[in-house]
């Protein structure tokens, strides 16, 4: 867990968080009296060495019996905590998870270690990569962006981040715009040319300390300004990097972290450690180094109590409740009351197992409860980088919490971004005003261009922002219309102005009407009459008053009487008024038009279908 390169003084941090609680545990007179916790610490520096240790944990008196029972069985430890990194943890995660040793991880997040099938022992006091990438699409989201890109690392803890980002941006309006695992000797001036180029404001970087810190400092390097760096808890808390010279430039950086960031009685403890002897070990720490570990740490017997204090404290909180939780388990293994355990309790590592199942404890103001595949309640934090002040500050602008729902909120005041204050955009498109469709553009569903919706069509943004749709049948809308409007059926009634109008008119042409009907039917017999049409003219007069009487049914609700008083007067009478007119107006073309034309058959007409009494016309 620690070594002499000055990039571990982290690791050595979290060899003094797990120290701190085991002799926490080992003082207490409440959680296992009169019973001492034990335990072996193994200094790895590659994926392949750590071998040595698991082999060396899981062998009782020296050798493996793979097919021994687990009631027989009694490995060399009960319990594992560690290692640090998803790869390291899954290469020798089977060779615990197959005996039921409890494996509380505090430092690995791939989801596949949630596979209780794959890895049944497997617990772990951090949150899963599923509840990190959750909570940064979160943060994404409540600022309203959605062009972002994403750079992790060539290791199992980015490859599964990368994974799910992609699985859980579906339906979210979230873009991708770019994606790239880095390596260690990779071009990260080409890439952060690349994302200036596709206008991306939003950098997700979810990779370990040594490839972000590389990253951060090329940023600074080439100039990159006015970003957005959301950082996932591996180095959300770095202590190094908010002292690069320029950093306050390339933007604003959001990281999430821990809610409990420091835990009571650590710093005394380590001034103490770090007091006892002239070279910064302990009796015990001694002891440690020279039994176990594979590495020989000169740096670390050099490093003050302050260093170790104020080094990232990211898994300080996690550490301390993996051995926790070890210690409330074997307080129920073994039966422990307030003063005393049994200690004849033969120990089997699946008796622990079984019982962490079932812990919910109270740690340092947070409760510790582990769920069906043995990941932690999940208490996060959104952490701001105050770099633009000596020295910097972390400050709290946000919580997350999973349980008993789902809650997360950001104080948007406690926010001074870069941009004068106000949010940087880092969308594809800008947003389509209301009545406005989006018309794609491109391979993004991010980009896209407006287009305003038509009379009679909406647009409905919750149900399909692309597709204007028409109303219904009985509804309406205007041009750039979100909703349709009922169509209003209004009745003329006898009360309006315009109603009063028709009316008057209505009556004063069926008194004309009527007037010279009688004229005409005084003077019948008069040539004049007989010219105009005779009989034929009181007919057409008589349909024109009775047609004209139908106009006082259009008034007002239409029932089945006044609908068949309007529609069958007014369509009977003016149709034979029409009639008439048609019938004359032949009449008159006939007089006229036959007798020079045709004189044959303005003849035949004279003399057999134009007689009347009293003459010819």
């Amino acid at each position: 867990m620690f070594s002499r390169h000055i990039s571990s003084i982290s690791g050595y941090h979290m060899l003094q968080v797990m120290r701190f609680a085991v002799e926490e545990i080992n003082n207490s007179t409440t959680l296992l009296p009169n019973v001492s916790l034990g335990y072996e610490i193994f200094d790895y520096c590659s994926n392949t060495k750590n071998f040595n240790s698991a082999l060396s944990f899981i062998s009782k008196n020296g050798s493996i019996k793979p097919k021994e029972k687990l009631n027989n069985y009694q490995p060399k430890v009960i319990a594992l905590t560690g290692p640090y990194g998803s790869t390291r943890t899954m290469t020798i995660a089977p060779l615990f998870t197959m005996d039921l040793i409890p494996m509380v991880n505090y430092g690995a997040s791939t989801s596949v270690l949630s596979n209780k099938l794959q890895y049944p022992s497997f617990v772990r006091t951090m949150p899963s990569n599923k509840d990190l990438i959750e909570m940064i699409i979160h943060i994404i989201r409540w600022f309203g962006w959605n062009w972002v890109a994403f750079i992790g690392s060539q290791d199992d803890y980015s490859s599964d981040g990368l994974k799910l980002f992609n699985k859980y941006i579906n339906n979210t309006g979230i873009c991708l715009a770019y994606q790239e695992c880095l390596s260690s000797n990779a071009n990260y001036s080409l890439t952060l040319k690349k994302i200036d180029m596709l206008n991306i404001n939003v950098i997700v970087v979810f990779a370990w300390p040594q490839y972000a810190s590389k990253f951060i400092k090329a940023a600074i390097a080439n100039n990159i300004q006015h970003k957005v760096w959301i950082s996932s808890n591996a180095w959300s808390m770095n202590k190094q990097l908010p002292r690069e010279p320029g950093i306050a430039k390339i933007g604003t950086i959001i990281g999430i972290a821990e809610r409990l960031l420091s835990l009571p009685g650590f710093n005394e403890f380590v001034y103490k450690s770090r007091g006892t002897t002239g070279a910064g070990l302990n009796d015990s720490e001694g002891a440690i180094k020279r039994k176990k570990c594979n590495q020989v740490c000169d740096y670390c017997s050099l490093l003050t109590a302050e260093e170790i204090i104020n080094e990232n404290p990211t898994f300080s909180f996690a550490i301390y409740s993996a051995i926790y939780t070890i210690a409330h388990a074997l307080h129920k293994v073994l039966q422990c009351d307030m003063n005393e355990c049994h200690k004849n309790t033969m120990v089997k590592p699946y008796m622990l197992l079984e019982e962490i199942k079932k812990l919910d404890f109270p740690l340092s103001g947070r409760q510790v409860k582990y769920d069906k595949n043995y990941d932690p309640t999940i208490s996060y934090a959104v952490v701001l980088w105050r770099t633009d002040v000596n020295p910097p500050q972390f400050v709290m602008v946000g919580k997350y919490e999973k349980l008993p729902k789902i809650a997360f909120t950001i104080d948007n005041s406690l926010l001074p971004w870069h941009n004068n204050g106000s949010v940087p955009f880092s969308n594809c498109s800008v947003e389509c005003e209301a009545g406005y469709s989006r018309q794609p553009e491109g391979f993004h569903s991010c980009c896209f261009s407006c287009e305003e919706c038509r009379p009679n069509t909406y647009v409905n943004f919750s149900h399909n922002p692309y597709t204007c749709f028409p109303c219904a049948e009985n509804e309406w809308s205007d041009e750039g219309s979100t909703t349709c409007k009922t169509r209003l059926v209004v009745y003329p009634q006898f009360t309006e102005i315009p109603s009063i109008i028709v009316m008057i008119s209505a009556g004063c042409l069926i008194i004309l009407l009527i007037a010279i009907f009688c004229l005409f039917t005084y003077n019948y017999d008069t040539p004049v009459v007989k010219s105009a049409g005779g009989s034929m003219c009181l007919l057409m007069l008589a349909s024109l008053i009775l047609s004209s009487i139908s106009v006082f049914f259009f008034f007002g609700k239409p029932t089945f009487v006044s609908c068949l008083l309007r529609n069958g007067i007014f369509v009977f009478f003016f149709t034979v008024c029409i009639s008439c007119l048609t019938v004359r107006s032949f009449q008159i073309v006939c007089v006229f038009k036959m007798a020079a034309q045709f004189p044959k058959a303005h003849s035949l007409w004279t003399n057999y279908f134009s007689s009347v009494k009293g003459g010819t016309l």
